[in-house]
């Protein structure tokens, strides 16, 4: 692997090639705000979830959790106000978000070389319920999805290679919510770096699915719910 790449092998998109047909992997960013307009996603599980000491699994009780309620129960009631301009309020870019999407169909294409496994792009947003979903990266066959990251910071790269682990603890909950929604078993957690030399660009983390963690997952969601809908009340009430 080189990062002197070429992507003509994307150009392919609907003919017959070794990969599976995909669509184009920026979303139009509009529509998917709109659709995952006050969901509480699988990027927000990480946020809201912690462990007790008892190994448990609580709300957060920490202010990034609060925020983040508070932001979800705003833009549910964006739904009624002005969408448009909301929007673009919520439109977030970095050179970090960007060089992941820019990478990010590389890091999958040499994941199916080395695996042999095909990787089918949906990239539309998966509805649990009213409340709850999220995007995943990608299917593999009817058991497994991909999650795949290209982190800023390369030394989070080194870290997954050494350690062989999901580098943030954010991740492990956003899997395993991935897995919750999905009703899948299990994930490839894939890191990319692509300036490093070949043979340390892409590593591969299997991640099982952990039915006690996604139980706590979804008892905390309630919680977070009934706090969502207790903050609109407010609002709303005459």
């Amino acid at each position: 692997m080189s990062k002197n790449f070429n992507l003509d092998w994307m150009q392919n998109v609907g003919q017959e090639t070794d990969y599976e047909p995909l669509p184009e992997f920026q979303r139009p960013e509009d529509e998917w705000q709109k659709q995952r307009l006050g969901m509480i996603t699988g990027s927000n599980f990480g946020k809201l979830v912690k462990t007790d000491r008892k190994g448990g699994y609580v709300l957060s009780s920490g202010k990034v959790a609060d925020d983040l309620i508070y932001k979800i129960a705003w833009m549910r009631l964006l739904r009624q106000g002005a969408i448009s301009d909301g929007l673009g309020r919520l439109s977030v870019n970095s050179a970090s978000m960007t060089h992941g999407n820019d990478f990010e169909p590389l890091a999958v294409q040499y994941y199916e070389e080395r695996t042999g496994n095909k990787v089918k792009y949906v990239q539309s947003f998966v509805e649990y319920d009213e409340w709850i979903g999220g995007t995943p990266d990608g299917y593999v066959d009817d058991d497994g999805i991909i999650e795949v990251k290209c982190p800023w910071n390369g030394g989070n790269h080194l870290q997954s290679i050494l350690e062989q682990k999901v580098y943030n603890p954010e991740y492990v909950y956003q899997i395993q919510g991935y897995l919750w929604i999905t009703d899948r078993k299990w994930c490839d957690f894939i890191t990319y770096d692509p300036d490093l030399i070949d043979e340390l660009q892409l590593n591969i983390i299997r991640v099982e699915r952990d039915d006690n963690m996604i139980a706590g997952i979804s008892e905390v969601m309630d919680q977070v719910k009934q706090r969502i809908q207790e903050i609109i009340n407010q609002i709303e009430k005459p």
